[in-house]
């Protein structure tokens, strides 16, 4: 009943790209220096990188000098859009079991159950929907 370790991993990400284009460490942040920093094993950093790209979040170079940088104004990068990045519509609670028990009153229990837990789950993405990375890079750079 959780989302994958990849997706707060994504916003780490994200928001040291966006720090270190922003601070003019880099044009485009090497992969290695991603993976170095935030301690996320190689081909995990590279799986969450692919994901932010086809998500229009992040742009790629290739070369020497090449690496990952927002494809994206901060400001229009929300936490809701990496998440759905990362997440690729896997649904936070999982419903998908069958009672042995039947009749009126499981049936109700169940549907009672959906119920809270799809509200729970909008409610989240509404939150994360409100919250952008330039609103976070300003707090963390705050003095």
């Amino acid at each position: 009943m959780s989302y994958s370790l990849a997706f707060s991993q994504a916003i780490m990400t994200v928001l040291f790209v966006g720090d270190k284009v922003d601070q003019g460490f880099y044009d485009f942040v090497p992969t290695k220096e991603i993976s170095d920093s935030l301690n996320i094993a190689r081909p995990t950093a590279v799986k969450i990188l692919g994901n932010l790209a086809s998500a229009g979040i992040i742009e790629t170079r290739e070369g020497a000098k090449g690496g990952v940088r927002l494809a994206l104004p901060p400001a229009n990068v929300t936490i809701l859009d990496i998440f759905a990045a990362v997440e690729t519509g896997k649904p936070m609670f999982r419903h998908d079991f069958e009672l042995r028990v039947t009749g009126e009153k499981p049936t109700r229990a169940q549907q009672a159950v959906l119920s809270i837990l799809n509200d729970a789950e909008t409610a989240m993405k509404n939150q994360l929907s409100q919250t952008t990375i330039a609103e976070l890079l300003t707090g963390i750079n705050a003095p």
